[in-house]
């Protein structure tokens, strides 16, 4: 995730909270569900919908495109695991530390431009820093209770790593791969179509008299990466346009192509370095596979925690 999207996700959760924040101190906000005493409320539901239908839209790249009444109920019925996570670790004696809480607290100021940017996202909630801490208490009570019940019992063998490798290699192969420089040439209010081309044909020229590939982008590219002296470094198939990829792919390292044509105007190439489709080494994909396996277990083993919560707690719909 970029460092802008994390950026604006917890501007967003900031909003969330400050919402959820009100809705206590609110004597007129709908409870809608009771968990072993606490409570969710219609303020912190729809909170918590528009937060999710903003990560969800901003994870797309294109605008708000999310419906939150679309997954109503899986939300509500997260927000009711949370709680009886919460309230089961609150009745074991369950703290978080004032270091932890602060470290938390840090890892998220470091997303801002500064600490006055930070507080100046808290004024602008209208949010108090002692309720963000006690969100954050409240995370970490929760998340030390799964690693009691949950994540200390589970383990990935070494054994299980190599079988799944063995099972998947198709999944861990590397494609092939070249990195480019590019010249684009459009033509525009200066340069006519024809004119373009012919002005990409003379810095063909150059570069195949020996002129340095970097200077000529800098000076007449309109490409991407132009400032970088065309640099686009190392592209895979079905990242190019195919009329592109047909030609690059066929070049050799230090090659040159011809002017290609396209309807962005008029570009030449020229291929840095070459690599050939590879399965990556077991030692190479060992930890992501841990983490996997890992994952995969977790998730029956936590459904079974929240499950067996349920059994013994009092829910109440209203």
């Amino acid at each position: 995730m970029s460092k802008k999207l994390f950026k604006s996700l917890i501007l967003t959760l900031i909003c969330y909270i400050a919402v959820v924040a009100f809705s206590y101190a609110s004597t007129v906000d709908k409870i809608i569900v009771v968990v072993n005493g606490e409570t969710v409320t219609q303020a912190e539901l729809d909170a918590m919908l528009a937060f999710t239908a903003e990560a969800r839209s901003q994870e797309l790249g294109e605008g708000d495109l999310s419906e939150p009444n679309a997954y109503r109920e899986e939300i509500l019925n997260k927000m009711i695991e949370e709680l009886l996570i919460l309230s089961e670790a609150k009745k074991r004696g369950i703290t978080a530390e004032e270091d932890e809480i602060e470290k938390k607290l840090n890892e998220v100021k470091s997303r801002f431009d500064s600490e006055t940017a930070f507080k100046e996202a808290l004024r602008e909630q209208d949010l108090a820093l002692t309720v963000l801490k006690q969100r954050y208490a409240d995370q970490i009570m929760s998340s030390k209770l799964i690693d009691m019940e949950v994540r200390s019992r589970i383990t990935v063998t070494p054994s299980e790593i190599l079988q799944y490798y063995e099972l998947h290699k198709e999944d861990f192969k590397e494609p092939e791969q070249v990195s480019v420089r590019n010249i684009l040439i459009k033509p525009d209010q200066r340069y006519g179509d024809q004119q373009a081309r012919i002005v990409a044909e003379k810095i063909l020229g150059f570069l195949k008299a020996g002129e340095s590939f970097n200077d000529l982008a800098l000076k007449y590219s309109k490409g991407p990466n132009a400032d970088r002296g065309g640099d686009l470094g190392f592209v895979k198939r079905g990242q190019m346009l195919k009329v592109i990829e047909d030609v690059i792919f066929d070049l050799d390292a230090g090659q040159l192509s011809e002017v290609i044509e396209t309807n962005l105007g008029y570009h030449i190439f020229k291929v840095e370095e070459k690599r050939n489709e590879k399965a990556k080494a077991l030692s190479e994909v060992s930890n992501g596979i841990e983490q996997f396996l890992y994952l995969e277990k977790v998730k029956p083993q936590y459904r079974q925690l929240v499950e067996g919560l349920k059994k013994n707690a009092y829910i109440s719909f209203r």
